[in-house]
């Protein structure tokens, strides 16, 4: 394991510095100062925000369950260095955590009858990230769901439709995700049924409705092309 660089020292040690200046030199107890160095490598890139707890845990050799801990209330105590504004927040979160291999991976965690019904598995280990996740579910009107695992959420489809709209990601041409649809799933009922309607007629309700439609089959298995390219239609930052 090569040991931990710094992007930027300089900006690192001042901070370091700043903050145990304004809490009043030799203040902060060792946990203080654990979660205060914890949040400003993640800030500074020397850990990666996205890194599991098992891969981070490595680069400071302490167990996955300390680092997972440490996550969690180092930002609980020093938010005000990592703040962070929810238009920003979500979507460095779900081009994160909606990744093809990670969908793969989390459906590991659900039940076949939680796929069945819609439901698809998230996993989401940064502590913090999985709250703001958390509560941008409940903002839509929607629940988290949780199966064998606590950093799995298992969410519908059409709850991580409404996040795209509320947070101003949908493509607003609904005749180009229509095409699109043409092209990810040509032989689907719901894309001849939308094609049927005057396609420069076409509402992002009719759009909508079949997005949902499809999402929930790939979800269940038993569409070929995949959720992570449909949300790539309701999120286009994923496809990039």
């Amino acid at each position: 394991m090569q040991p931990l660089e710094l992007n930027d020292p300089a900006a690192f040690g001042r901070e370091f510095l700043r903050q145990t200046q304004l809490q009043g030199f030799g203040s902060l107890t060792k946990r203080d100062l654990e979660l205060l160095m914890l949040v400003l490598l993640e800030r500074d890139g020397a850990i990666d925000r996205a890194a599991s707890n098992h891969a981070a845990a490595a680069q400071l050799r302490v167990t996955p369950a300390r680092l997972k801990a440490l996550r969690r209330d180092g930002y609980a105590r020093w938010r005000q260095l990592a703040e962070e504004a929810p238009a920003d927040a979500l979507p460095r979160i779900l081009a994160t955590v909606l990744t093809a291999e990670n969908l793969r991976a989390g459906a590991r965690h659900v039940s076949e009858r939680s796929r069945r019904d819609g439901f698809l598995a998230v996993r989401v280990e940064h502590p913090d990230d999985l709250a703001r996740f958390e509560q941008a579910i409940l903002d839509v009107g929607a629940l988290p769901v949780y199966e064998r695992n606590r950093e799995v959420v298992a969410v519908r489809f059409d709850t991580l439709l409404r996040l795209a709209e509320q947070h101003g990601h949908l493509q607003p041409d609904p005749q180009a995700v229509a095409r699109e649809l043409q092209k990810l799933a040509p032989a689907a009922e719901e894309v001849a049924d939308l094609l049927r309607k005057d396609i420069d007629q076409l509402r992002w309700d009719d759009v909508r409705n079949a997005l949902n439609a499809l999402g929930a089959r790939a979800v269940a298995g038993t569409l070929e092309g995949g959720v992570h390219r449909l949300l790539a239609l309701a999120f286009p930052f994923l496809g990039r």
